[in-house]
């Protein structure tokens, strides 16, 4: 039985061994260098064979022959998930794969893309004109957008439109989440009445969706999170394609100032930024991607939260404080309808 046949890569004054048939079986590059009959492929009669890379950094270079080595499995590779959130780890891994057409390790990225790597490898797709990655970036974004307008690498790739017509990557994203069949949502104690689900089992369901072919509501698979449990008075408002449930009052306690977002697309709840101000019975609403958080009981003042910081600062207040009140947008502006003040006016 012979033993495996290693080439050695040279690059710069390390050398590094790999399995020549995985090498081959692995890397299109080398494939067809020893396709090619050129004076590179032949094997020299004595010594190891010695094959000459430049141009490459010898950390991206290692990373992609171990997982030559490892006969292109995710296993026995020894990427951590840390190091594939590094951005010069990245970086480094996809410019030496992209050189040697490693498309393996390539494909293997799409199911690698994480919040905190999205941006980067969005922008490796770009520089190395990668669809298939860039692809499911995208996607992945998309189901986050928030979470990824939140990253500090986000404005670096908003870079203007390149012709009429183009939109930026914030638009295109936002876009995106907009696509899909509308669906009616209600929260709540549904123990029965109008709105009781069809079928119901176990635990009353605190979140429901309505069905328009069978006229009937449905549980969702995600209920409320144990934070807004007997939560009355919030404002909500839907920014985004996400649902918005800020502030309000607990029956056993006070006002708050929590804040939670629901991504119907993932179907999951997340705790934002909460409200420098507590409050409850007050409006909420979306203008200009940003929610302005409009009053309160006895409160005047207004608050806007801007999802890119996933933070509230304080705006122009009403005049006065007000109750039972209205509020909407038309046209970038808030409407404030109705109501009356302390003084009973």
């Amino acid at each position: 039985m012979s033993a495996e046949e290693m080439v050695q890569i040279r690059l710069e004054d390390r050398c590094y061994p790999v399995s020549k048939s995985k090498l081959i079986e692995q890397s299109d590059y080398f494939r067809a260098l020893y396709r090619s009959g050129m004076r590179e492929a032949v094997r020299p009669e004595v010594g190891p064979e010695v094959q000459q890379l430049r141009g490459l950094s010898a950390p991206g270079l290692r990373l992609v022959l171990d997982f030559i080595n490892a006969g292109g499995a995710r296993e026995g590779w020894g990427l951590s998930e840390d190091e594939l959130a590094e951005a010069s780890v990245l970086s480094e891994m996809v410019e030496a794969a992209s050189f040697l057409q490693v498309t393996a390790l390539l494909r293997l990225l799409l199911s690698h893309v994480r919040l905190g790597n999205c941006l980067e490898l969005y922008r490796l797709a770009q520089v190395y004109g990668l669809p298939d990655l860039q692809d499911a970036c995208l996607r992945f974004m998309v189901l986050r957008f928030h979470q990824v307008l939140c990253q500090p690498q986000f404005p670096l790739l908003l870079s203007p439109p390149q012709a009429p017509g183009d939109c930026s990557l914030k638009q295109r994203l936002r876009e995106a989440r907009m696509r899909g069949t509308p669906v009616l949502v209600a929260l709540g104690d549904f123990l029965g009445g109008p709105l009781a689900p069809h079928p119901y089992q176990g635990e009353p369901p605190s979140m429901l969706r309505y069905e328009e072919t069978t006229e009937r509501w449905f549980p969702l698979a995600n209920n409320l999170p144990p934070d807004l449990v007997n939560v009355r008075g919030y404002g909500s408002a839907i920014l985004d394609n996400y649902l918005f449930i800020v502030g309000g009052y607990r029956i056993t306690s006070q006002e708050i100032s929590a804040a939670h977002s629901y991504n119907p697309i993932t179907n999951e709840w997340l705790q934002v930024a909460s409200m420098n101000q507590k409050r409850s019975n007050f409006k909420l609403v979306a203008v200009n991607s940003k929610l302005y958080a409009i009053g309160g009981q006895a409160v005047s003042n207004v608050e806007c939260y801007n999802p890119e910081q996933d933070a509230w600062n304080f705006v122009a207040p009403l005049p006065n404080p007000l109750a039972e009140f209205s509020a909407c947008e038309c046209k970038g502006k808030i409407y404030v309808i109705g109501g009356y003040t302390t003084r009973g006016e």
